[in-house]
């Protein structure tokens, strides 16, 4: 990332060669002699023989080849060698020394020198950052700040990168940020984002993913490390564990708003890319309806599957008006008696939404099943358990994980009030493939509220058009306008979003040479030129393992993400990826091996 500045005009070729080769002249051959005094010296020493003072007379000897009188009593040979030791010795501290300056010496314009010379992070350092974590978190009142472990200050966002390579202070985001993070495919979400933050969690967490390496890696060891309960849902099999508990979305569902919540996650997920679609707002008023009367007569979420399969059906309008919701009752009523094409429209469009309750797999985590425990979402919010959400990209069950994401931080969200406001311990939020398996209608509005309750989300997206597709051109840019924290890594391939950064991150004054011969000598002038600091190619191109961090209230910086692998959980999180791993293999066997036994015998 650095730029080239053109030509250097050649010493021979200024002004200035005529001094250079009289400083050379008079020091080199003094140089010269006294290596050779300094070798004899020590030669002398090793064989109890004479040298001369170093000087004129050292220096007339040397020119008359007489050396006995220079070092009597010592083998020229001897000299000569250690002089070619000393000699070797004298450049490899000369080299070791200049390599060392010259790591330390930036050119002019390098990039990664200005944003360091330009970063006021202080703010995102340990000691503010734990005098915060303080502030925000009454369990920690009175304590001093330098004393507080790693874990209780706050969510680690890399290390500084300075321009030699190294690293610098190490960076964090409070318990009242907000995150939003842009990484592309195999760029490192899940080693530098989700498996630290979900590790160093003091509270509950809720982690999202679409592939088992984030269970894999740390079920067993968080678990181990805070004594929670882990939580896995995973109706699809993607790591081919057995049911262990259920969830009841239409519990304490008892308003309109509550309902048209639920309803909204599931319409979200119908495809409309230009979001002109008519029919679906109806059909979230439909299920909306649909969701309530069955909240309120104690059905389930099988009956709103049979509804949904007869439009003329009468029940959940009967049971709405028994409920005393009226209004809802008179709007689904004319929902159903509206023009057949209508009418059939509006409920296809509800079916497509609702397509996850066609699938007695998905449906089982969400129905009573009495011989496993139901999951709480008040409980959950007040402990230190961890709810692992898998689902397949744009699967069927995807409306759901964004629902049970939505309760829990909705249970946090009133534990919170109930306790002077914020949370203690905080939950984090870790939301990798938002887009794609979580998506919440109005997680932009929730990110201006979330950090002062104590929530920290941090929202992994590949790309700012991914979020585009999501919660449109508006709803994405209040997501970005209202994290506090933006982390962008590497392979970010949008010209729009590394044209912006580049115009954020800002300019700075870069030294341009030139130069000009005549009669056989140059004269180099040099002149300041402004431009970015980093330009949209330079962004694309970060390295993996590197990120832009924009944080509010400072300047850019650029930081060494910390891969979990780099910690000091990595032995146990490798013997728990090993474990796992075997564990999945075994029971896929198992699964595959019953099928086809099934199939057999059929």
């Amino acid at each position: 990332m650095t730029r080239a500045l053109g030509p250097r005009a050649s010493i021979w070729a200024s002004h200035a060669a005529g001094g250079w080769m009289v400083l050379i002249a008079c020091w080199l051959p003094i140089g010269c002699l006294w290596s050779l005094w300094a070798a004899a010296r020590l030669a002398a020493a090793l064989t109890s023989g004479q040298v001369m003072p170093f000087g004129v007379d050292f220096a007339l000897a040397l020119a008359r080849g007489q050396t006995s009188r220079m070092w009597s009593g010592t083998s020229t040979i001897l000299v000569l060698a250690l002089l070619a030791v000393l000699v070797a010795a004298i450049g490899a501290v000369v080299w070791v020394v200049w390599q060392r300056i010259a790591a330390r010496l930036t050119l002019p314009g390098d990039p990664v020198a200005a944003l360091v010379e330009r970063a006021d992070v202080r703010g995102l350092a340990p000691d503010a950052t734990a005098s915060r974590a303080v502030a925000l978190r009454r369990s920690l009142t009175g304590r001093p700040p330098a004393d507080l472990p790693r874990d209780d200050i706050g969510l680690v966002m890399g290390d500084v990168l300075k321009p030699s390579g190294e690293t610098g202070a190490t960076l964090f985001s409070s318990w009242e940020d907000t995150v939003v993070a842009f990484m592309a495919p195999r760029s490192g979400k899940t080693t530098t984002q989700s498996i630290p933050h979900v590790l160093s969690a003091p509270g509950a967490v809720i982690a999202t993913s679409n592939k088992a390496d984030l269970w894999s890696a740390i079920a067993t060891v968080r678990a181990a490390k805070t004594g929670g309960k882990t939580w896995l849902w995973d109706p699809q099999r993607i790591t081919y564990q057995p049911q262990e508990w259920w969830w009841n979305p239409l519990a304490d569902l008892a308003t309109v708003e509550d309902a048209h919540r639920l309803a909204g996650h599931f319409v979200l997920t119908v495809d409309d890319g230009q979001k002109k679609d008519l029919w679906g707002p109806a059909a979230q008023d439909l299920l909306c309806a649909l969701l309530l009367a069955a909240a309120t007569s104690d059905r389930t979420m099988h009956h709103i599957a049979q509804w949904l399969d007869e439009p003329a059906v009468p029940t959940p309008i009967e049971l709405l008006q028994q409920a005393g919701f009226h209004l809802m009752a008179s709007s689904l009523k004319g929902t159903q008696n509206g023009a057949v094409e209508t009418r059939d429209g509006i409920y296809q469009t509800a079916r497509t939404a609702a397509k996850c309750l066609r699938d007695q797999e998905i449906l089982a985590w969400v129905t009573p099943q009495h011989e496993l425990p139901v999951f709480a979402p008040d409980a959950f919010a007040a402990s230190h358990d961890t709810l692992y959400l898998l689902s397949k990209s744009l699967s069927a069950a995807a409306p759901l994980i964004a629902a049970l994401t939505d309760t829990a931080m909705r249970a946090a969200e009133r534990r919170a009030e109930q306790s002077g406001g914020r949370l203690d311990p905080p939950m984090v939020v870790v939301l990798d493939e938002a887009a794609n398996i979580c998506r919440i209608a109005d997680l932009p509005q929730l990110y201006s509220h979330l950090g002062s309750r104590g929530i920290v989300p941090v929202t992994i997206l590949q790309s700012y058009e991914q979020g585009v597709t999501v919660w449109g051109e508006p709803g994405m840019a209040a997501l970005w306008g209202a994290a506090t924290r933006k982390l962008i890594g590497a392979g970010i391939d949008s010209p729009r979003l590394t044209r912006d950064l580049a115009t954020l991150i800002g300019q700075h004054d870069v030294p341009i040479r030139s130069i000009t011969y005549n009669e056989g000598r140059a004269s180099e002038q040099i002149s300041l030129r402004r431009q970015e600091i980093l330009e949209a190619a330079d962004i694309r191109a970060l390295p993996a393992g590197t990120a832009l961090l924009l944080a509010t209230g400072t300047r850019p910086a650029l930081i060494q993400l910390r891969p979990w692998y780099r910690g000091p959980h990595a032995t146990d999180i490798n013997a728990a990826i090993k474990n796992a791993d075997t564990s999945i293999t075994n029971a896929a066997r198992d699964h595959h091996r019953r099928r086809t036994d099934l199939t057999s015998d059929d």
